[in-house]
């Protein structure tokens, strides 16, 4: 006789690389260091190789791990750094009015903050969308006769109310019409 048979899909967030990388980028000093080190290699690459692209990654670590403030700092704060440093040290492109390097920084600026926007959204969707998941994803123990699961406790409950328990969700019975068909042949005992 089977007791219980188990089906469910090989756990990927269990993997030690990928759990040593989200434990990584997740640390609060990381996108910090990292703008620090990128304005640092704009500023001293000179004035013909510019890296404002790596700019996003920063912002994009502390919108996605972080905060949305969080990112919404670096991102004004890189390219204002950048800016007022190439000013004071003369490192800019050279012939490049000021005014122009401002509206280049300012358009940066816009942009990593769209950017820290999306990416903060799409983040706290996709931990929305693995909380609901996570609610689903064990392996269940269900009778094979009756259907009834089996819960934490090992007790066996209905599975409309396991449902209900672990996900809010709220059922409406009603009668399938096999089953009313059924129900009907019946033969009433008075």
């Amino acid at each position: 006789m089977i007791d219980s048979v188990e089906i469910s899909p090989p756990d990927e967030s269990a993997h030690p690389l990928r759990e040593f990388a989200r434990r990584i980028l997740s640390q609060p000093w990381l996108p910090v260091l990292l703008a620090a080190l990128f304005v640092v290699l704009d500023i001293f690459s000179g004035p013909f190789l510019q890296f404002p692209v790596t700019f996003v990654i920063p912002v994009a670590i502390a919108a996605w791990f972080g905060s949305l403030r969080k990112a919404g700092i670096l991102a004004v704060a890189q390219p204002t750094v950048n800016f007022a440093i190439n000013v004071m040290l003369g490192t800019g492109i050279p012939g490049m009015p000021i005014p122009v390097m401002a509206v280049n920084s300012t358009i940066r600026v816009g942009v990593l903050l769209v950017l820290a926007y999306f990416i903060h959204r799409s983040a706290r969707q996709n931990r929305e969308l693995a909380r609901r998941v996570g609610l689903l994803r064990p392996s269940i123990p269900i009778c094979f006769s009756c259907k009834k699961v089996q819960d934490e406790n090992r007790e066996w409950t209905a599975l409309d109310l396991y449902i209900c328990r672990h996900t809010g969700a709220r059922f409406d019975h009603s009668v399938c019409p096999s089953c009313r068909a059924e129900l009907h042949s019946v033969p009433q005992t008075k």
